[in-house]
């Protein structure tokens, strides 16, 4: 009697559960078809918007291995869209400890979601600084480092950014910003205070200098045009008094002295030429 009733029951459980299993199994075959397909059709989506283009931009290529940038955020996809398949599926036999975490893990993908996005705009930004810091310094010494500080710094805030986002070793990433950020004042200040004053000092003094002959260049310049056209009508005028003098000192005729006897006319007796009486001494 009492092995007729356990077999009964356990017909009973076995029927009860067929049903839940053909469900788990079709829920599971059909949404593992849809999420592959979902996964390649975003992958497409992305490569044709231009997504590799920025990873390769940005830098992110060469983290990602074998795959692009597009590929891999498919296959995240398809991952994400087939957890929420498994949940569907546990979901078919009620309340158990494997539906629970994957509740729990589906409610997580969409703060993963935004992490995956703040990285990669972290990773675009820094690469735009990267080429604008090396660009504009490129004629020091120095310019590549600094470029690459800034890089490293702004890779490692968006890191840190999207760890705070998923809720991941908070207590951990929190302390290391901090002591990251402590280091990074502590030798600016040790720099500036020590091995930066006389590079800076030398350098100010150049600029200082640079700016002075400038200064000057440009005085002179300013007066060459104002000395030379003062010269230009000095000597203008000099010449005009000196050419107005010798007109008319030609013109002039010399005034016989005082008491001297006028030199006779032509034609008149004593003047010498053609016409005139001849001395009576030259008979």
């Amino acid at each position: 009697m009492n092995f007729t009733q356990s077999f009964q029951n356990m017909m009973d459980s076995v029927i009860a559960f067929l049903p839940r299993a053909l469900a788990f199994i079709a829920i599971l075959v059909v949404g593992w078809f849809i999420s592959k397909w979902i996964g390649r059709l975003v992958g497409k989506l992305l490569n044709r918007v231009g997504l590799d283009r920025v990873g390769e931009r940005s830098g992110l290529r060469r983290f990602t291995g074998k795959f692009e940038l597009s590929d891999l955020l498919g296959r995240v996809v398809y991952y994400m869209l087939l957890l929420f398949t498994l949940q569907l599926a546990f979901g078919a036999f009620g309340n158990n400890p494997v539906s629970a975490l994957l509740n729990q893990i589906v409610g997580w993908l969409p703060l993963l979601f935004v992490a995956l996005v703040i990285v990669v705009v972290a990773f675009a930004v820094a690469n735009a600084v990267f080429k604008l810091v090396d660009g504009t310094l490129e004629n020091t010494s120095y310019g590549r480092t600094v470029a690459r500080i800034c890089q490293v710094a702004i890779i490692f805030f968006g890191a840190v950014a999207a760890l705070g986002q998923v809720g991941i070793a908070t207590t951990v990433t929190t302390p290391i910003l901090w002591t990251v950020l402590s280091i990074v004042a502590g030798v600016t200040i040790v720099g500036v205070g020590g091995g930066l004053i006389a590079p800076m000092r030398e350098r100010w003094e150049r600029m200082l200098s640079s700016a002075e002959t400038e200064a000057s260049r440009m005085k002179d310049d300013m007066q060459s045009p104002r000395t030379h056209d003062a010269t230009a009508s000095m000597s203008t005028t000099y010449s005009s008094e000196r050419y107005g003098a010798e007109a008319n000192t030609q013109v002039q005729e010399p005034m016989p002295p005082t008491g001297a006897p006028a030199a006779p006319a032509m034609g008149e007796p004593g003047a010498t030429g053609q016409g005139g009486p001849s001395d009576p001494s030259t008979r």
